[in-house]
């Protein structure tokens, strides 16, 4: 078995595609995995994969052109989970893809295909709740800056609203599990680095603390809630733990200790 290691990033993944795709080998000889996802088993040849531009593009072209635009949107969003296996589920999906046409993409009998929906589903949902959960507050140079924590790689899709709900504003919304961040200016496009400084970290860790409408933010909701209707099951239903830390509302409380109804 011939396995294929790749960096958790879209080229690489695509270039590992292209690499196992030209080997000349059977597909059921080979698979993707992503760095450090597994032990490494006996018998089988680890080959590391170098990203490349080229690669990447080749594997994209040829997807528009046999299988179709749904499926490049489907690779895209799938490269944005953080399951384990998806890699390799990205290549079962084109090896049976290029056999089957565009079809392939209204064949959830696969178990390819419904896998790459599994995964769609869980990056978009996880997107569209953090539209609502995401807080910002504003540093001493009038800076908006939030912060999240996803499991799924959906930074570029989270700040995409806010690049049009907050058009006029400069504002960052940083990932601290990746380190990366969204940084757009005023009436510009948002850009994505890697890499924040420390200071950078540090402020928007504290900025909630500092800034002044947060308490008010906090009255406001401790004001509205009815103690009577609290309903601890609920909160975690449509508010899981792991979203509190970056909310303003939460800070300073207990797990599960909001009154919110």
């Amino acid at each position: 078995m011939d396995v294929f290691i790749c960096r958790d990033e879209f080229e690489s993944i695509l270039s590992g595609i292209y690499d196992a795709g030209t080997s000349g080998k059977r597909s059921a000889d080979q698979r993707l995995e992503l760095a450090g996802e597994r032990e490494p088993e006996l018998f089988c040849r680890y080959l590391e994969v170098i990203p490349e531009r080229r690669k990447a593009k080749s594997v994209m072209t040829a997807v528009r052109e046999k299988i179709g635009a749904q499926a490049c949107e489907l690779l895209w969003e799938a490269s944005l989970s953080g399951r384990a296996g998806k890699a390799d589920h990205m290549y079962r999906f084109l090896v049976d893809g290029f056999r089957r046409g565009p079809r392939i993409v209204r064949m959830l009998s696969l178990d390819s295909v419904f896998q790459m929906y599994e995964m769609q589903r869980y990056v978009r949902n996880e997107a569209h709740l953090l539209t609502g959960f995401v807080r910002f507050s504003r540093l001493p140079e009038g800076i908006l800056a939030g912060r999240i924590g996803p499991k799924n790689d959906v930074l570029s899709m989270v700040a995409e609203h806010f690049e049009d709900r907050l058009s006029g504003e400069n504002w960052l919304l940083w990932d601290e599990l990746r380190d990366k961040a969204a940084v757009h200016q005023a009436d510009r496009e948002t850009v994505l680095i890697r890499g924040i400084p420390e200071n950078v970290r540090r402020a928007v860790k504290a900025a909630g603390k500092e800034d002044p409408f947060g308490e008010l933010w906090k009255t406001f909701v401790n004001t509205i809630s009815i103690r009577e209707r609290e309903n601890r099951k609920c909160q975690m239903t449509h508010l899981p733990l792991r979203y509190r830390e970056y909310m303003t509302e939460w800070d300073g409380e207990e797990t599960g200790g909001s009154r919110v109804g």
